[in-house]
């Protein structure tokens, strides 16, 4: 509420379950911070949407609930929700009618879709063994959401300290160094002769875009 009101949105707020995501947005139910024409066009960008389904799917949970929260500038995404939902919600933060987004890291990954600001609602992170703070390199990915080009002079981040933070852990995280990228694409013999068999593809031009030729 404090970030809409000091005009810092659109907001991505990450979390680290989705449970967590869920409860959050739920927090905000008596927030509204979308004006009426803005709340038409969500509630016809998501009907339309939604009609892709089969009528089963349209009265799952998680598409019955999802509007009223969309129509109020509130949003969620996670890797729970059905591929349409998540690129409804992809598309209406693309467009500024969500105002606050609630989701997990995942969402950092892959999409261009930056904001004003960042929140992080803790820095550290369960990974099936135990608790631990987060990676530099995974502070850089999340927090790099901060500041829209053309659009922001900055971005600002925000970290909610859930327990005592150590200043050599502090200065890990903020001025750590971002994850080695390791390519998962193999060019085998078996590949080749297999696009071999289709039609229109040449095997020569995979050779020559690869990164490996050079």
């Amino acid at each position: 509420t404090l970030i809409v009101s000091k005009g810092l949105d659109p907001c991505i707020v990450f979390s680290f379950s989705k449970r967590e995501c869920e409860a959050f947005s739920m927090s905000l139910k008596n927030c509204d911070f979308n004006s009426e024409d803005e709340r038409d066009s969500i509630d016809r960008i998501f009907h339309n949407a939604m009609q892709t389904l089969s009528e089963e799917d349209q009265q799952l949970p998680q598409v019955q609930m999802m509007l009223p929260l969309l129509k109020r500038g509130i949003g969620i995404h996670h890797g729970g929700l059905l591929p349409i939902v998540k690129e409804v919600i992809e598309l209406l933060f693309q467009e500024g009618l969500l105002k606050v987004l609630f989701t997990t890291e995942t969402f950092s990954m892959g999409i261009n879709m930056p904001a004003k600001t960042v929140v992080f609602t803790s820095i550290e992170k369960f990974d099936g063994d135990e608790f631990r703070w987060i990676t530099g390199g995974e502070y850089i990915q999340m927090s790099g959401r901060a500041g829209r080009r053309g659009l922001d002079d900055k971005g600002i981040c925000i970290l909610m300290a859930n327990k005592k933070l150590e200043p050599d852990v502090a200065k890990q995280i903020l001025r750590g160094k971002s994850d080695a990228l390791y390519s998962s694409f193999h060019l085998g013999y078996n590949m080749l002769l297999n696009m071999m068999r289709v039609e229109d593809i040449l095997p020569e031009d995979i050779i020559m875009e690869s990164f490996h030729q050079f």
